[in-house]
């Protein structure tokens, strides 16, 4: 019995000076949360397991819709590449380094759909990852991503190109010259007359321009 209750009290103490040791050192300052310098192993590896554990949990309970469409992957290319490329990165491009721990490459290898579901509607806190609530992606948005990214570890950065970016606009096409027939249609004869001047013009009436001569004066 007493050895039970000496294991306890040196357990308890070790509890306490674990625990009063990691609230000194967090208030210390002593640990670096710059950009770039990482976590340690142990670290890593707890808070990986711990995020992915966490995450797998909730995505279970959804239920997956059929995501073969081609206009879907499409759609979702569009998507992914406006609101998540910048930072996770795209055929052709690296994920963006500005990150602690830097964004996944997910355009690297097919993701589990409920997974990414997940996490682009709800997000992942102490991190850059934000939430798409419904008022910015709805649900068929965000199932369009999930399926473009089952698709994009196959796609050449040309073919995420063509999927992404519009088409180009058509050749613009010159007007044709009017031909000189047209203009002598329109105008009139080659000369230039005016037909309607020559309809116009009357000819004058020698009779009408000869005045009556004058009477003779007969008085005298």
């Amino acid at each position: 019995m007493k050895a039970i209750t000496r294991f306890l009290k040196t357990a308890l103490v070790l509890a306490v000076i674990v625990i009063g040791g990691a609230i000194a050192y967090a208030y210390s300052g002593y640990y670096d949360v710059s950009v770039g310098t990482g976590h340690n192993a142990v670290t890593h590896w707890y808070l990986s397991t711990l995020r992915y554990n966490s995450i797998k949990r909730r995505a279970d309970e959804l239920e997956v819709p059929p995501l073969d469409a081609e206009e879907m992957i499409r759609a979702g290319a569009v998507s992914y590449d406006q609101g998540c490329a910048g930072c996770h990165g795209r055929p052709g491009r690296e994920p963006s380094d500005s990150f602690d721990p830097r964004p996944p490459a997910l355009t690297r290898h097919a993701h589990d759909p409920a997974y990414t579901f997940w996490v682009v509607r709800n997000g992942i806190k102490m991190s850059a990852m934000p939430a798409r609530g419904e008022d910015r992606m709805s649900d068929e948005q965000v199932w369009e991503v999930a399926a473009f990214l089952q698709d994009a570890s196959r796609l050449t950065e040309g073919e995420y190109r063509q999927m992404v970016e519009p088409p180009p606009p058509p050749p613009e096409v010159e007007p044709v010259p009017e031909s000189d027939e047209a203009e002598v249609t329109e105008d009139g004869d080659e000369d230039g007359d005016d037909p309607e001047a020559a309809n116009d013009a009357q000819p004058t009436d020698p009779d009408q321009d000869e005045q009556p001569p004058a009477d003779e004066d007969t008085d005298g």
